[in-house]
């Protein structure tokens, strides 16, 4: 499956050359008639108008008239570049017409459900899919007996009110999630605060939330974290989320929405 927001990418670059096309036409609307031919000249060029292109050496222009001579430079250079914007559009025009990211998917999709059940397929549906890795079993962080209780809107049970309100974000996102599922970095077992199934392109992203930064001895821990899942080639904004907070400085629901349109959707 190709990435949906390379897809939309793509689209907008197909916009932007749709506005390429545009001015470059309106260029060459105003441009001067003929082309200019330029030969090198000791340390400097020499310019020659051409009246037509049968014209090979075309007459020379004085240096009076080397305004003009820089419009018909521009002008060669509008073209070829009108022309190389007209065929790159046409080749996503092409592509973002036929291509279609849930082609693979529709296949199985449209088998009945006794077929289904007797198919290995080669590429599941979105719902399926986020339905298997929702239900594949892990075991958990234990909580001690004397930590808060919290909860999320789906009954199960978080380590802060920070961690309820990404929760409930992700929850009402419709965005997949483990909370403290175990994972293997390097030498060590860790839990992130929320493993998260990206649709876009099934990918999983680790979300980490340092909640006591004004304790040095926590920032420490944290740092060492962030280390270890670079040290696995997972990095922060590449893999990794990391959200932060102080007393002071608080997590609040608008960053948290700003990171789930950034890096989830």
């Amino acid at each position: 499956m190709l990435n949906r927001r390379i897809i939309e990418e793509l689209k907008v670059e197909q916009k932007r050359l749709e506005t390429v096309i545009r001015n470059a036409e309106r260029e060459l609307k105003g441009a001067p008639e003929g082309s200019v031919l330029v030969k090198s000249y000791k340390k400097g060029a020499q310019f020659y108008y051409r009246e037509n292109p049968n014209d090979r050496n075309g007459k020379y222009m004085p240096v009076s008239d080397q305004k003009r001579a820089v419009l018909l430079m521009q002008k060669a250079y509008d073209r070829k570049a009108l022309a190389a914007a007209q065929r790159q559009k046409s080749a996503l025009d092409s592509f973002l017409k036929k291509y279609d990211p849930q082609a693979l998917s529709n296949v199985f999709d449209r088998e009945s459900l006794i077929r289904q059940g007797h198919l290995r397929p080669f590429e599941l549906p979105d719902a399926q899919y986020a339905k298997a890795w929702r239900l594949a079993a892990y075991e958990g962080k234990p909580f001690r007996d004397d930590m808060p209780v919290h909860y999320t809107e789906k009954q199960e049970r978080v380590r802060s009110k920070s961690e309820v309100l990404i929760a409930n974000a992700l929850i009402r996102a419709g965005i997949p999630y483990r909370y403290e599922c175990p994972l293997n970095l390097s030498e060590q077992v860790i839990h992130p605060d929320f493993t998260i199934l990206r649709m876009r392109d099934r990918r999983e992203v680790y979300w980490e939330h340092l909640g006591m930064m004004d304790d040095a001895e926590y920032r420490n821990q944290a740092f060492l974290r962030i280390r270890a899942y670079e040290e696995s080639g997972i990095f922060p904004g590449d893999g990794l989320i990391l959200t932060v907070e102080t007393g002071r400085l608080p997590l609040n629901a608008v960053i948290i929405q700003r990171i789930i349109g950034q890096y989830l959707l």
